[in-house]
């Protein structure tokens, strides 16, 4: 924790970050390129712990992503479900995930996703960014069309390497549902932390652009 403490005085001077938001707020955008959201204010703390204070890569000159398409396959981490049906650490996931980032400044980009069982993209802005020499931490809230209609707080790091993202992880927190509760889906609180199954979200150019 003191790692992670150090690493948020270093960026708070870095980019003279002024107010904080709520740590539920996913509405609020931050018009100036060189202020962003504190990340231990933005993201809740609980979920910053189960990621881990030595994933998440500090810095105010993070890599440039603008443009990098890439590919992931999750392995389950960890999370705090004690239940008998939440998943197991290591146990993998089928759906192959796909990103996209289009960045105008060097902490805040628009990020592009869309798994192997969905065919919508899916358009996140904004999402904030830091970072260092190749490694980035990227955090942002999404508000997904699933069940309940539930927001997370999501963060994501790694380090880019010359065939794609290597040490990739990804995690969310459910923060709350927006609509009826559906019966079988997991509760607000919940938290899931995933590796990249072989280690390296290898590069792979997927998106088209929609015809107009």
């Amino acid at each position: 924790m003191k790692k992670i403490l150090y690493g948020i005085g270093v960026v708070l001077v870095a980019l003279v970050l002024g107010s904080c938001t709520k740590n539920d707020n996913s509405t609020i955008v931050y018009p100036d390129p060189q202020i962003i959201p504190f990340l231990t204010d933005y993201l809740p703390m609980d979920l910053l712990e189960y990621f881990g204070e030595e994933n998440v890569h500090f810095g105010d000159m993070p890599p440039r992503l603008d443009g990098l398409e890439f590919k992931s396959q999750h392995t389950y981490d960890t999370t705090n479900l004690d239940t008998p049906y939440a998943p197991q650490p290591g146990q993998q996931t089928p759906v192959i995930h796909y990103h996209k980032f289009t960045q105008q400044y060097i902490a805040i980009a628009e990020y592009l996703s869309r798994s192997s069982e969905e065919v919508v993209t899916h358009d996140i802005y904004p999402v904030y960014i830091i970072g260092d020499d190749n490694a980035f931490t990227a955090y942002y809230y999404e508000t997904t069309t699933t069940g309940g209609s539930p927001t997370h707080a999501v963060i994501m790091s790694g380090k880019i390497g010359s065939n794609g993202i290597e040490d990739y992880m990804y995690g969310y927190k459910i923060i709350r549902y927006n609509e009826d509760i559906p019966e079988n889906v997991y509760p607000a609180g919940t938290i899931f932390i995933f590796r990249d199954t072989d280690g390296i979200s290898e590069f792979e150019t997927w998106y088209e652009e929609p015809e107009e």
